[in-house]
């Protein structure tokens, strides 16, 4: 096959109007179901870099009949290089004919916005979690549906429900380049030092309190207070476990709050953790919230029994502790009917609505979510893949490193017991989960009764969505 050499184009970007900044302002969010700061992706922002500046043409054939796809993304320079490695193999053995827009997530969105005034989107975007939906609902990216039922998007290895996650006024607005979930650390040498059991999946609320005090009343050795700097991920898993979603349907309220029962559970697991806190056998607040690095969390260093944290963060926390730390799911509540556990969707891969072939755009999809040989040159950059039989190829791998198959064989657990991966947060979220997360904070510190901390975070909720 004849290749054409890679050429480096320039990318003229209109003058950006306030819309840019509106978009900018939501992408900064980028809450979705994660945080830039905790993201399970790698958003390092790269100032030198901006999407002119980055816009290269990727070899194809020179048939001259097929079609030119423009595909952009944001991240770091190691993302850039195997998003690149991985569609220039596409490029090649379909002839299919790329440029590349990559930046740094800083100036992704005003780039976007800059681009969708003037109806030239790229063909296939890289779309953050809450930005899906202002770009859904101004029918500027289309439902990918239609490419799944014409067989263009392959699905059979995988689930519907985590199709989900990218579901917007009941289309499918983006398809989820990953997924990430959420997991109780625990330091095997602390438990076997206290000569406790180590804990299961089927654990419960009261059963990770009891353990917590007897790890500590055997080594005086703590456990980190869970979620503290996002509190909406350990009260989300608390209210699942009663069958409900965070947030409602139309995003606008919190479908659980009307349940005096589970609201009454709610605030007496933030009292267990503020007893724990008193007690001593969870950490001081006011030295937590002061950890910054991957080195500052005490599980690291062996100096607390278990660590809530996001799944993709597992390798990590292992290499820096210099050991294998356990993982398990997050406990379910005692008066609970199912798991707590659910899958957060890391991003998008979505398609514009200016695309003039948005089924071969379809197909570049399909292939960065179902080729071996691609998911193994992206790796879990963009979230643990959708295909089972992606995630089994990259755990029997050889070249997959333990951690990294013990985090695709805890993403296949908990994806064999949840029911749907979580829908895009609502537009007006972020402000509401702030909420949550300062009362959480307050109420660890004492100067917030746990009472106070969710009703409080209820009643504000109900002003916020709404808007």
């Amino acid at each position: 096959m004849k290749m054409k050499w890679r050429k480096v184009t320039a990318l003229a970007l209109a003058a950006v109007m306030c819309i840019s900044a509106s978009a900018c302002a939501n992408g900064a969010q980028n809450t979705g179901n994660t945080t830039q700061a905790e993201s399970p992706v790698n958003t390092t922002v790269e100032s030198q870099t901006s999407a002119a500046d980055n816009t290269t043409a990727a070899p194809g054939n020179d048939a001259g009949n097929q079609a030119a796809l423009r595909v952009a993304w944001w991240g770091s320079q190691e993302r850039h290089n195997m998003t690149i490695e991985a569609l220039d193999a596409y490029a090649a053995e379909a002839g299919t004919e790329f440029s590349y827009e990559y930046t740094s997530w800083t100036s992704y969105f005003e780039n976007l916005a800059t681009q969708a005034v003037g109806s030239n989107l790229p063909d296939v975007i890289q779309m953050s979690t809450t930005d899906i939906i202002n770009y859904s609902k101004n029918d500027q990216i289309i439902d990918l549906q239609p490419y799944i039922d014409d067989g263009t998007i392959d699905i059979s290895n995988i689930d519907q429900s985590s199709l989900s996650g990218g579901m917007v006024d009941g289309k499918l607005a983006g398809f989820t380049t990953g997924v990430n979930t959420v997991n109780v650390l625990y330091d095997k040498e602390a438990f076997d030092q206290a000569g406790v059991t180590y804990p299961s999946n089927d654990w419960t609320w009261s059963q990770f309190i009891d353990t917590a005090k007897a790890v500590y009343d055997a080594t005086q050795i703590p456990t980190e207070l869970p979620f503290l700097a996002e509190a909406r991920w350990l009260v989300e898993a608390m209210v699942r476990s009663y069958g409900y979603d965070f947030f409602s349907e139309d995003g606008h309220s919190l479908p659980w709050a009307e349940d005096e029962a589970v609201v009454t559970a709610v605030i007496q697991a933030v009292q267990d953790i503020y007893d724990g806190v008193k007690a001593g056998y969870f950490v001081d607040p006011e030295v937590q919230i002061a950890w910054s690095t991957t080195e500052d969390y005490f599980i690291v260093k062996g100096e607390s029994a278990m660590s809530f944290q996001l799944s993709n963060y597992y390798g990590v926390y292992c290499a820096a502790a210099g050991k294998e730390l356990g993982m398990v799911m997050l406990p379910k509540m005692d008066g609970g009917s199912q798991t707590g556990m659910y899958l957060n969707s890391n991003m998008y891969w979505c398609i514009s609505a200016n695309c003039q072939d948005p089924k071969a755009a379809a197909a570049v999809i399909n292939y960065l979510i179902n080729d071996e040989d691609a998911c193994k040159m992206i790796g879990t950059d963009r979230g643990i893949s959708l295909s089972g039989a992606v995630r089994e190829m990259l755990a029997s791998s050889e070249d997959t490193d333990v951690y990294t198959k013990n985090t695709l064989n805890y993403v296949n657990e908990v994806s064999s017991a949840v029911k749907s991966t979580n829908p895009a947060d609502p537009l007006n979220s972020a402000e509401a989960i702030s909420v949550l997360k300062n009362n959480f904070t307050a109420a660890m510190y004492g100067e917030m009764s746990a009472e106070d901390c969710i009703t409080d975070f209820i009643s504000q909720a109900a002003s916020i969505l709404p808007e």
